[in-house]
């Protein structure tokens, strides 16, 4: 998405319209990890064939920081959206007309990979859009309906599923998914993307100038004009001694675990113990918690609009801790089982769309696939690191043990951000919200 000097529009988007473009993203995985790995379990596949395959879907996004500068600097947000989400779809159909035997595998891994690289160029192109078009008072509304779109966008692996079951056509639900998901690029006709400035600069200016405009966030002027370029990127103390306050706040966000939903990885195999069945936790843990997910992604920028955007981050944060606490001194029985699920769920979609706001309110209108998804992957070393560190407190403790050391690292993550935010006006650091 080409840079423009262009201010947001007197009329923006309504905020709505970025859950709808925010959909295939979250769909897919949700399908994916649903319909095609409850297809290939039904087929006889081990589950270590299942995980593999269908885990390719995510691998691209942990690297999708490399090439969000593409969507910054070449062709239009239009132009990248409608190509990636219409290969997406592509490949959704096209895995309904695959048989699946373990023959395939290789073949629908590819797919599924192709899949996954084409949904993060949609996230991308979203994301900048909300960057360029959304006005301060608007930012926690486009967070809210962003996450709706991504973490109820799961719910459609569910209505795959059901799909799937009630259909002797095994490829009715993949053709029915991938044209949904296709149809979302019609939303497009009701944003207008600002015009590339005229005449416009060769790609090798404009990757300059988005990486000037990306140091400029991350660094202090006059600390970093006296470092020498091969000291600030070779010996990171010297980077750390140029941070400027939003880069402060970012490296904040890389060790913070908040809202960072560990335990939900370990739901589906919880149940059990508060006397669940197995199709209980799967109503639980997929068309009602998404549900549950949407609510709260919505909740979470309405608190955004209403509070500091850095202290709703926080709050929901530890609101998502105290609800992990009451699942963990609850009863044990099938009814606090689905709705410490559902709060749980609730709560983290808080979470990330308090996060958005966040983070939309520091990077401003430009450049913002590159500088979002610095954010977001920085974000995601924590949801990684406590998905590993539940496991293990589930495995050598118990899980309810789990549950408390989930909440309370939430809550900790919280008063250090909110600590951090305190030192840094008290030193007048902070950065102010982008115009």
């Amino acid at each position: 998405m080409s840079e423009s000097g262009e201010t947001t529009p007197r009329r923006p988007p309504h905020p709505f319209l970025y859950f709808l473009l925010f959909l295939p993203f979250g769909a897919t995985s949700g399908f994916i990890m649903y319909t095609i790995g409850s297809l290939a379990g039904k087929a006889g596949m081990s589950d270590a064939v299942i995980a593999g395959m269908t885990a390719t879907n995510t691998l691209p996004h942990t690297w999708k920081f490399l090439w969000a500068p593409l969507v910054d600097t070449i062709w239009t947000g239009r132009g990248w959206y409608i190509s990636t989400n219409l290969i997406s779809s592509a490949a959704i159909i096209a895995l309904g007309f695959i048989p699946i035997t373990d023959d395939t595998v290789g073949l629908m891994t590819v797919i599924i990979f192709i899949n996954g690289l084409s949904t993060t160029f949609i996230g991308m192109c979203t994301e900048a859009l909300m960057a360029k078009l959304t006005p301060p008072e608007q930012r926690g509304a486009a967070g809210g309906w962003s996450q709706a779109g991504n973490l109820g966008g799961a719910t459609i692996g569910g209505l795959g599923l059901m799909i799937s079951e009630a259909s002797p056509y095994r490829w009715l639900p993949f053709v029915l998914v991938g044209g949904l998901l296709l149809a979302c690029s019609l939303v497009l006709s009701f944003v207008k993307e600002p015009p590339p400035p005229d005449p416009r600069p060769r790609f090798v200016d404009s990757l300059r100038a988005l990486g000037g405009d990306l140091m400029s966030l991350l660094t202090d002027p006059k600390r970093a004009g006296k470092i020498q370029p091969k000291w600030l990127f070779g010996f990171p103390p010297v980077l750390l001694y140029t941070l400027s306050g939003a880069g402060i706040l970012s490296i904040s966000l890389c060790l913070m675990p908040i809202g960072s939903g560990g335990a939900q990885n370990l739901f589906a195999v919880m149940g059990v113990d508060w006397g669940a069945s197995t199709k209980l936790v799967s109503i639980a843990n997929g068309l009602i918690s998404g549900g549950a997910a949407i609510v709260g992604s919505l909740a979470g920028g309405l608190l955004s609009d209403r509070i500091d955007k850095r202290r709703a981050y926080a709050l929901s944060g530890v609101i998502l801790a105290v609800l992990t606490f009451g699942m963990a001194i609850g009863p044990r029985n099938p009814v606090w089982y689905v709705s410490g699920v559902l709060a749980y769920s609730f709560a983290l979609g808080m979470c990330y769309s308090t996060f958005t706001a966040f983070v939309l309110d520091i990077i401003g209108h430009t450049g913002g696939a590159t500088k979002y998804n610095l954010f977001a992957s920085l974000a995601n070393m924590p949801i990684y690191a406590m998905a590993l560190v539940d496991g293990y407190v589930a495995t050598a403790h118990s899980r309810t043990t789990m549950l408390y050391v989930d909440g309370l690292a939430g809550i900790g993550g919280a008063v250090v951000l909110l600590f951090v935010v305190w030192i840094l006006r008290q030193r007048k650091l902070d950065p102010a919200p982008a115009p």
